[in-house]
C-alpha cells in the first residue's frame, strides 16, 4: 500500500499482539499475504531487535498506525 511507503507502521493483530515494521511492504510467502519489513529503534526492549527482519499476516491485522519516520515513532513512545 502506497500509504505505508516509508513509514513506521504499528499493527495490532487479533491475538492482542503489536508488531511495529518500518518500510512495510505487501509480500506473498506459501499463498499467504504478509506485511514485512524492519524492526525499528525503541520497539524492542534494549533494542535487541532493531534491523531484523519481520513479518506478519494481513488476514491477522485488525488495527494500524502509521508513523511519519522512526524518529517520529522514538519521540512518541519516548513520552508515554
Amino acid at each position: 500500500m502506497i500509504i505505508f511507503l516509508n513509514k513506521v507502521v504499528s499493527f495490532g493483530t487479533l491475538s492482542g499482539d503489536t508488531l511495529v515494521i518500518k518500510n512495510p511492504e505487501f509480500n506473498m510467502i506459501n499463498n499467504k499475504l504478509f506485511i514485512t519489513g524492519q524492526i525499528p529503534k525503541n520497539s524492542t526492549t534494549n533494542n535487541w531487535a532493531k534491523g531484523k527482519e519481520c513479518g506478519v499476516l494481513w488476514d491477522s491485522i485488525t488495527e494500524y498506525i502509521i508513523f511519519n519516520s522512526e524518529e517520529e515513532y522514538a519521540l512518541l513512545i519516548d513520552k508515554s
